[in-house]
């Protein structure tokens, strides 16, 4: 049986739009907008979609960077539940690392590798001297390809691609047992992508590793994924496993940013979906956000937003995989 880590009940983010001399709220942008997934122990999540969908709101949420405006992130550690919002033991804290989009400004540029990567061991008192510690990283930094002299170099004396696998080896020093990886290998050369790719899988199975991976490149997303979220404008819209959901997507916008993709092709890709802009989080259309864009709005489009549902294996949200569908006409407008 499936052992549970991860639950998001009902989460919303909300960030407030001020403006005035007195900073008056007139708004918000609803970044995460009432969603609910479940992660279990050694899956891999993909969170795919473009900027603006709340993907890396979702995962800094998860890791505790960011407090929902409601809702709750449940964390099974140890055989006990915590709310992610709230403070958290050491041990706990540290079991959930986050892997960042740019490598360099994730690391002290005054500081030495070491000493940036020794600060958090020192504060969990896990190691009985320095020179234990130093061995300790020394070890990891040859795991993802580097040498233990690295230790004493600064950031910017690297390559992105070694400030990257640093990055991976802080993740790691901590036991962890969940990795968000937001974006980890676009701020990369391309012929560097794949290597940080492979590594990161290999990673994965020698730990045990649960990981969190948001991209907005829907074949990174199936290489690195067993199951993908599609999430568009601070709403989860299809999840399915990877290759299903690439081989048959239900969703007008998971079709549409398959059809961007040359290496991967499929014959339910509707080719007729224009990419277009998708429209702005501080005016979100009503009822299907996706709506404006999609070729196949209907007047109920308009009305009522689509849950969640289940539909032939796939949890889609959209109208046209409801019966209500045929209460109303197309609208061509």
């Amino acid at each position: 049986m499936d052992e549970n880590l991860i639950n998001v009940d009902n989460l919303k983010v909300y960030f407030p739009i001020r403006r005035g001399i007195f900073l008056q709220t007139v708004g918000y942008i609803k970044a995460i907008d009432d969603i609910n997934i479940k992660i279990n122990k050694n899956e891999n999540i993909s969170v795919v979609g473009e900027s603006g969908s709340g993907k890396t709101t979702l995962g800094k949420s998860i890791v505790g960077l960011i407090k929902p405006t409601s809702g709750k992130i449940l964390y099974s550690f140890n055989g006990k539940t915590f709310d992610m919002s709230k403070q958290l033991p050491i041990d706990v804290r540290q079991s959930i690392q986050m892997i960042f989009q740019d490598p360099f400004s994730s690391l002290n540029p005054r500081l030495k590798i070491i000493d940036t990567l020794k600060e958090p061991l020192e504060i969990r008192g896990s190691f009985r001297s320095k020179k234990e510690i130093a061995d300790y990283l020394g070890e990891l930094l040859e795991k993802v390809g580097l040498k233990r002299e690295y230790l004493y170099r600064y950031p910017h004396e690297f390559s992105g691609g070694q400030r990257q696998r640093i990055s991976i080896v802080r993740a790691i020093s901590m036991k962890s047992k969940i990795i968000v990886l937001d974006e980890p290998t676009s701020s990369l050369d391309v012929s560097v992508q794949s290597q940080v790719l492979n590594l990161l899988q290999d990673i994965k199975k020698e730990y045990d590793l649960t990981y969190i991976f948001i991209t907005h490149n829907i074949s990174v997303a199936k290489y690195m994924g067993q199951k993908i979220i599609v999430m568009y404008l601070g709403k989860i819209v299809e999840i399915n496993d990877a290759d299903k959901l690439i081989d048959k997507p239900f969703h007008p916008y998971t079709q549409l940013l398959l059809s961007t993709v040359v290496e991967i092709k499929s014959e339910h890709v509707e080719k007729e979906i224009k990419i277009g802009e998708p429209p702005s989080p501080v005016n979100i259309p009503s009822g299907c956000r996706f709506r404006t864009r999609c070729p196949f709005a209907m007047e109920i489009c308009a009305k009522k937003e689509p849950p969640l549902r289940e539909y032939e294996g796939s949890l889609v949200a959209c109208h046209l995989y409801s019966n209500e569908k045929k209460e109303v006409s197309v609208n061509n407008s």
